[in-house]
């Protein structure tokens, strides 16, 4: 195993934003050849957090789930060697079992073209991952063509399940994304599909855009020209109830000649 398979897996995979960054920032410390992190690299959480820009607390937490979800192994040292000499928790990356390596949008059945591996850097020990020749798919292709495909699975399944227009779509996924943070997006909304649930964000988004169209609407109508008793805009109709804005222009649209209509 090397680094680029790891790197492959992690793009394949359905971990959560937050918990592929921190596993990419670890996979940026590891010898290429060997995907191992050399003794002088094993990183502090400090170090981590400084990597990622991820507060220490959402670091530790990812950690124990990469840990859970066997995407690597801590070896910790006892507190008294760790105060005594230093010592520091060790990483050693790993691919979970089971974990799809196809499917990726490359030519390569793999998904990826191979690494092409130099010598050590003097400076650092690591090994230097070259460019591909011209035409093979870089880690960034693959990254951006994984970008492009997850929202546009995760929308496919909210207009699926609730009908919603592309636009309404994306914007449920997003929602549900940022609120909840889950390892597979698509896994989470097809349950929450079948609980209704996303029926129900659907019905709050509808209702917040509506609220938010009669309040712009009214808005513009203020702009235009006061009536007759200085009320901007108010002899305009409300978007809704179709009634003047001006009280006293509705009052007399609703008892015209004094008397109820």
């Amino acid at each position: 195993m090397n680094r680029w398979d790891v790197e492959r897996a992690i793009f394949a995979s359905d971990l959560n934003p937050t918990a592929r960054l921190l596993m990419l920032a670890l996979c940026a410390l590891t010898h290429a050849k060997t995907a191992e992190i050399p003794p002088e690299f094993q990183p502090s959480l400090t170090r981590l957090q400084k990597m990622t820009g991820l507060a220490r607390s959402t670091v530790a937490d990812q950690l124990q789930v990469l840990e859970r979800d066997g995407w690597l192994k801590r070896r910790r040292p006892k507190v008294a060697k760790a105060r005594a000499l230093g010592e520091r928790t060790s990483y050693r990356l790993k691919i979970p079992k089971g974990s799809p390596l196809t499917g990726l949008p490359c030519p390569d059945s793999d998904g990826l073209a191979s690494p092409v591996v130099g010598p050590p850097s003097p400076t650092t020990g690591l090994g230097v991952v070259r460019q591909p020749d011209q035409g093979s798919p870089t880690a960034g292709h693959v990254l951006t063509a994984l970008n492009q495909a997850e929202p546009q699975r995760a929308e496919r399944i909210v207009m699926e399940h609730t009908g919603a227009t592309a636009e309404e779509a994306a914007a449920i996924a997003a929602r549900v994304r940022n609120e909840r943070q889950p390892r597979s997006l698509p896994g989470l909304l097809r349950r929450m599909g079948a609980d209704g649930d996303l029926a129900q964000l659907l019905a709050e988004q509808r209702g917040a855009a509506l609220k938010n169209g009669v309040a712009t609407a009214i808005a513009e109508a203020r702009k235009g020209p006061a009536c007759e008793h200085g009320v901007r805009g108010g002899e305009a109709l409300h978007p809704t109830s179709g009634e003047p804005l001006c009280p006293q222009c509705r009052f007399r649209a609703r008892v015209p000649n004094g008397r109820p209509a």
